[in-house]
């Protein structure tokens, strides 16, 4: 999943009254975009560089959510890095943060712990993860919980995982678009383009019809022309696209640009392939 779902979804406990406060401090923009930047590069198994990323934003965020998602983003970098000890001890310090109530923490912290043996240990986690998707009554909020199961299986190359706990989400909340959204991400990793169409056709469906999706539907058209030729030069796929293909491509690149996408190589490209 390039994947447009980049926000982790935190699962902390509710705090005492005493300190209310302190769950009014969230982390900043720039701390923000940092956590994005490096989701993106697990998502894309650029682990090394996430690992950086999230050692930046544990430096330099004193945010609890930025701690929690940071904490979070390096037991992923370590997983995929094959540092499970490592990946243990982000894991518990993400844990800590969240009150014992994340469920990403304890899901990363239990794959470590099976790649290093602990099989008792990596079991004791799922029957945790199981207790705690079970008491929240929220069925959306449950949805939402499976959808970042499914995401972290995803980043971690787990795809049948991804797509079995992705189900999940959507039979519990199927009007949440973003879900589709994130189906269509995997089916895009897979080169399952017909598929992955049909989850975006699926978010148009229930009303999402923003520049989110219509950029998501160009970036994901392109890869699969650029693929399909070989090239990514644009006079080059101008001269070999299809009539059919060119049509396809610039409804979704118009729309996008349309809607206030600002991006000179689309741009040039839409004067080139779109009539």
């Amino acid at each position: 999943m390039t994947t447009k779902i980049k926000t982790f979804i935190l699962f902390a406990a509710m705090a005492p009254l005493s300190s209310q406060a302190q769950q009014l401090i969230t982390m900043s923009n720039k701390c923000f975009k940092q956590v994005q930047a490096g989701n993106k590069q697990n998502d894309q198994g650029q682990y090394q560089e996430a690992l950086d990323t999230f050692t930046k934003v544990l430096k330099d965020c004193s945010a609890k959510d930025a701690k929690e998602e940071g904490n979070i983003g390096l037991a992923i970098a370590s997983n995929g890095l094959k540092q499970y000890d490592n990946a243990v001890s982000s894991a518990n310090n993400a844990i800590k943060v969240g009150k014992e109530k994340n469920v990403m923490a304890y899901y990363a912290r239990s794959y470590a712990y099976n790649k290093l043996g602990r099989t008792e240990d990596a079991k004791a986690d799922i029957v945790k993860i199981t207790d705690l998707t079970k008491k929240n009554k929220d069925i959306k909020a449950r949805a939402k919980m499976y959808a970042q199961l499914s995401h972290l299986d995803f980043q971690l190359n787990m795809l049948a995982e991804a797509d079995t706990n992705l189900t999940k989400a959507i039979e519990l909340d199927p009007e949440n678009p973003a879900f589709f959204i994130q189906k269509g991400d995997m089916m895009i990793k897979i080169n399952n383009y017909d598929d992955a169409f049909v989850a975006y056709d699926k978010v148009l469906d229930l009303g999402k019809n923003d520049l989110e999706i219509y950029q998501i539907r160009t970036e994901a058209r392109l890869k699969q022309m650029q693929q399909k030729y070989v090239t990514t030069d644009i006079k080059e796929l101008s001269r070999r696209m299809t009539k059919q293909e060119k049509s396809m491509v610039c409804a979704d690149m118009k729309k996008a640009l349309d809607l206030g996408l600002r991006n000179l190589q689309l741009d040039l490209l839409a004067s080139t392939i779109c009539e």
